[in-house]
């Protein structure tokens, strides 16, 4: 792969992701202001988590088709690709609509197991039965889009599937500025449904440009079908645990307070931001490479974009978790302080999103080392360690919960979350014979120092710019432009000062492209 090729294409599937996550801001910041931290915003937030929870089948989908499809592509011929092609969209397709039928029968009981303290009030829980039944439809719409998704990744196609958030978040947007009032939180479970059919819609003008038509296809006995969903049985696994892990942490929220587990939602949104701009979009671009290498046997390539990709991902999240621990209060003034979300609610998540911040980090490198297995067809490694990371959530939740409550549910997520990743690190050295685990850390510890100096500085600029502009939307904007910008300065010139590798690559990319202009 062509360096530049591979820095072009994460720099524009980030635009994307920035741009669609900035929706998503305008979209949370709608739904804390029509909602506030109250039982409505709560059933809303339990029902789109089911919905992510049984999406991993798809994710699990997308992660180990993309390497049986490239094997086509390299190795196989157009027309056994495409035949390939239809029967994953119509075998899943019957499966996944055989699972909504399944899951609306018992939706009530599903309430029941992942969200207990809504039992006790009747409004809520048959509220939240009857959404949870009209977000479960989206699930069809997400099963033919993983395909699909998955087939423009193989053919390192990235701009569309990138594109997904921004169009949803745009059906959102649109639905609570002019129809709250009208049609509430059913409308809104609606739009949900219509936001994930956008997503399949974009997808397809590529999709059949590539060359790939519909047919009728259905042959439950294909050898590489059922190859393909034995491997993604661990992968759908391990990352139903994550999402699982997020339910267990809203289960033990709901017997705290009124309000409590949409706290912890939106500490978390904040927290995964910087994550699901760059780290994703970063995992996004290289899996394909990491496939194609594998496939091919290249060890050596697939090992320097891995480390590439890494030390990218450190150079990114780590500055990032630092800043928004920092700047945790101006960055929830901002974006949800209005309406029914007063200042109680702010302050709350604000703790809570100063013990996730760590774990933005373990996000990030969790993601590219998930996929780095995957390309190898390892997928019980990834699944091993989620098992880990789960039951290390659950020990620390009981123990912890009752004296941090909110807070330290997000604390054993992070600490869960740390040790996971390193353990991951420990197996994928030892797996490839080496990943240049020296220069991962050299550049973690660099990145930290720079970070950490950062810190500092823009923790004393933003009490000053509070203090003086006021604890207020006004002063929490100034606060966050003005730390961005000299945050960003400062950083960068303490990772140019101490020799970062990766900065330099960047630079004399850029300098290289000048000269050829």
């Amino acid at each position: 792969m062509k360096e530049s090729k591979f820095v072009k294409s994460s720099l524009i599937v980030m635009m994307f992701t920035i741009i669609g996550k900035l929706l998503a801001v305008i979209r949370d910041s709608l739904v804390a202001a029509k909602f506030g931290a109250s039982y409505t915003a709560d059933i809303y937030n339990f029902s789109i988590g089911i919905v992510y929870l049984l999406t991993t089948i798809s994710y699990g989908l997308t992660t180990t088709f993309i390497p049986m499809n490239t094997e086509y592509i390299e190795k196989k011929d157009e027309a056994s690709r495409i035949k390939f092609v239809n029967n994953t969209i119509n075998v899943y397709t019957i499966f996944t609509i055989l699972l909504i039928l399944i899951s609306i029968i018992f939706a009530k009981y599903i309430v029941l197991i992942f969200a207990p303290g809504f039992k006790d009030n009747q409004y809520v829980f048959s509220t939240t039965v009857n959404i949870v039944r009209i977000m479960l439809l989206s699930l069809l719409f997400i099963s033919i889009q993983s395909v699909i998704t998955g087939v423009l990744q193989s053919h390192n196609e990235f701009y569309e599937p990138a594109a997904m958030s921004l169009v949803s978040n745009i059906v959102f947007i649109i639905y609570l500025v002019f129809l709250t009032s009208k049609y509430g939180i059913y409308g809104f479970a609606w739009a949900t449904v219509i936001s994930f059919l956008a997503q399949l819609i974009i997808n397809l003008p590529k999709y059949k440009k590539l060359g790939y038509t519909y047919k009728w296809i259905l042959n439950i006995r294909d050898k590489n079908l059922i190859s393909m969903f034995m491997l993604m049985t661990p992968v759908i696994i391990s990352t139903s645990l994550i999402q699982l892990n997020n339910f267990i942490n809203r289960a033990f929220a709901t017997k705290l307070f009124e309000g409590a587990p949409t706290v912890l939602d939106y500490s978390n949104k904040i927290n995964t931001l910087a994550y699901e701009v760059f780290a994703i979009g970063i995992a996004m671009v290289i899996y394909p490479f990491l496939s194609r290498y594998a496939v091919n046997g290249v060890t050596k390539e697939y090992k320097e974009i891995l480390s590439k990709g890494i030390n990218m991902i450190l150079l990114i999240m780590v500055p990032a978790s630092i800043a928004i621990a920092v700047l945790r209060v101006p960055l929830i003034t901002l974006i949800f302080k209005r309406g029914a979300f007063d200042e109680n609610a702010v302050n709350l998540t604000a703790n809570a999103l100063l013990f996730y911040s760590p774990a933005m980090i373990a996000y990030g490198l969790r993601d590219i080392l998930n996929k780095a297995f995957y390309a190898v067809k390892d997928t019980k490694t990834p699944m091993i360690n989620s098992f880990i990371g789960i039951i290390i959530n659950v020990i620390i939740n009981i123990f912890i919960v009752k004296y941090m409550r909110v807070s330290g549910l997000a604390l054993a997520t992070s600490i869960s979350s740390i040790i996971i990743t390193v353990l991951m690190l420990i197996n994928l050295n030892e797996k490839m014979n080496g990943i240049g685990l020296k220069n991962i850390c050299v550049t973690f510890i660099k990145t930290l120092l720079s970070a950490s100096i950062m810190g500092i500085i823009i923790n004393i600029i933003s009490i000053y710019c509070m203090n003086t502009f006021g604890n207020n939307a006004y002063g929490s904007l100034i606060s966050l432009l003005v730390n961005f910008v000299i945050g960003l300065t400062i950083y960068f010139m303490c990772i140019y000062i101490l020799k970062v590798e990766e900065i330099y690559y960047f630079l004399n990319l850029l300098k290289n492209k000048r000269n050829k202009k």
